[in-house]
């Protein structure tokens, strides 16, 4: 089960993903809606992070939203803007995954 300083994290790995997707879109098509989603969604992102950091400390705080961030934006952007990975790349998020797991036990 999930600690609740690690749900407040992933929270904050989930809006900051909400903020990347809406910035690739943004690239194709600006606009003012993509422009609030992206500001409502890293405001709501920084808010559970400092929820987060009232608990833990930084250094694992943000070790946490990365590693998570690595695999929803990983997933997102294979399935959702087709994007391909190299073994290397690949390999590096699996290092990022494994300092992640090492650093949350």
């Amino acid at each position: 089960m999930f600690q609740p300083v690690a749900i407040l994290a992933l929270t904050s790995a989930f809006f900051y993903c909400v903020a990347m997707v809406a910035m690739k879109s943004w690239a194709e098509l600006p606009s003012t809606g993509l422009a609030l989603i992206i500001g409502a969604a890293l405001l709501t992102a920084g808010t559970f992070e400092v929820f987060a950091l009232r608990q833990e400390r930084l250094g694992l705080i943000y070790v946490g939203i990365l590693g998570a961030e690595v695999v929803i934006l990983g997933t997102i952007s294979f399935l959702l803007f087709d994007e391909a990975y190299t073994a290397r790349e690949l390999s590096g998020m699996g290092l990022v995954l494994i300092g992640t797991a090492v650093a949350w036990t």
